[in-house]
């Protein structure tokens, strides 16, 4: 079997959501990305390359998202399960990318679990979107996740375009047998909501990308995290006290240690709310893992005071 099936069971706890290494030229630097992955790896639950939050991918140009997902396959080699990102500009390319993502990993004979990550209002509206999925899903291969994102939907700029998939529509998403979960950014009453509308689906995993709302209120399933490459093994530790708090309740020395790192932890996230690709980018090349912090608009501007204080947070921490 050179794809896993669709009764793949997404992973639970921490999804690291990765940036694209790139040259100052602009292309794929894919010794870097292989220098990032084996630094998240030991840590990670799950890793997300080519999402349109870290990953910039809405900005990449579809030859550089192919030559991402086939090196990360190389890199990962099935150790953790993998999301990639296949959102285009069109239903078209959106279908012609998961296709050809299905075609590399049978031609990669790749045995490890993988996971396609849609956000569908990119390119979509909510009318017919299930209809939509369904029809994609036919010609996958692999599972798809869905984003629910709005404020990078926002940022197509089309007038009375919904930035939410709405529930009642949500809910026939979540009916179909091929769509396994949603990484979820916005209000947590329409989160819940959500949670409602998936209620036959008790196995439908639901991922945060609210940092600090994790850190303070964690969901059931994992968090999607941009920040956990800064410090892998410290969100891997809090995401796991997060989500099984019973592991800590007879050891109160260990749940303070816990509580003050996760703390720290959201110092960090609050800095790079705003903007967090560049951030992330410029912080990962002043520790050495890529070579660039150019981002796929181009060249960066100047280091925000942010990338400096994050720094100097990151320098109190022992990861």
């Amino acid at each position: 079997m050179t794809t896993p099936p669709r009764s793949s069971t997404p992973p639970a706890g921490l999804i690291i959501d990765l940036v694209t290494p790139l040259t100052g030229a602009g292309t794929l630097d894919g010794p870097r990305l292989d220098r990032l992955v084996q630094r998240v790896l030991p840590w990670a639950d799950g890793l997300l390359a080519g999402s349109p939050l870290a990953g910039e991918a809405l900005d990449l140009p579809i030859s550089t998202r192919r030559e991402l997902f086939a090196q990360l396959l190389a890199a990962v080699g099935g150790q953790v399960p993998l999301f990639f990102g296949i959102t285009g500009d069109t239903p078209e390319e959106t279908r012609n990318l998961a296709a050809w993502a299905s075609e590399e990993a049978r031609r990669q004979r790749y045995g490890g679990p993988l996971f396609l990550a849609d956000l569908p209002l990119w390119y979509h509206s909510n009318r017919g979107l299930p209809r939509h999925c369904q029809s994609l899903l036919a010609e996958m291969e692999m599972p798809l996740i869905l984003l629910n994102l709005p404020r990078v939907v926002r940022r197509r700029g089309v007038m009375f375009k919904h930035l939410n998939i709405r529930t009642q529509v949500f809910k026939k998403l979540a009916a179909l047998p091929g769509v396994l979960g949603l990484i979820y950014q916005g209000e947590m009453r329409r989160f819940l909501h959500y949670h409602h509308a998936a209620g036959a689906r008790p196995g439908f995993a639901f991922y945060e990308t609210d940092e600090v709302r994790f850190l303070t209120r964690p969901g059931a399933w994992g968090v999607v995290s941009g920040g956990a490459q800064l410090l892998p093994g410290a969100w891997q530790r809090v995401t796991r006290a997060c989500l099984h708090p019973e592991d800590t309740a007879d050891d109160p020395a260990r749940r303070y240690g816990l509580w003050d790192l996760g703390n720290r932890l959201q110092q960090v996230c609050r800095l790079s709310q705003e903007g967090s690709a560049i951030l992330w980018k410029k912080v990962l090349a002043a520790q050495g893992v890529i070579s660039s912090p150019r981002t796929a608009a181009g060249a960066p501007p100047g280091t925000p005071d942010a990338a400096e204080k994050i720094l100097e947070l990151l320098a109190g921490f022992a990861d």
